[in-house]
């Protein structure tokens, strides 16, 4: 439903593509650092915090956009309710 939204759907790629070159600066760093372990390490903590982040941001997206559909959900009810003449509780 939400993750329909062009503008989540955005979020979304673009945290994929900034996934694809942290991955890439890690295999850079390993050929660079000839696999020093330490070095290594860091790059992946590094991606793991960038992900982690991108990642509340879509998350946060998702929220607002939830919060938003009920709001107009809500608006959509009161109107058709008083349209018909009828409470949204009324049977």
């Amino acid at each position: 439903m939400a993750a329909e939204d062009p503008i989540v759907q955005h979020e979304i790629e673009s945290l994929a593509r900034r996934v694809e070159a942290v991955e890439d600066r890690v295999e850079a760093l390993q050929v660079q650092t000839g696999g020093n372990f330490a070095a290594v390490i860091e790059g992946q903590a590094a991606l793991r915090r960038e992900v982690r982040d991108g990642f509340a941001k879509v998350n946060a997206r998702f929220d607002t956009l939830e919060e938003k559909m009920d709001h107009n959900q809500a608006q959509i009810v009161e109107l058709l309710s008083a349209l018909v003449g009828k409470g949204p509780g009324a049977v």
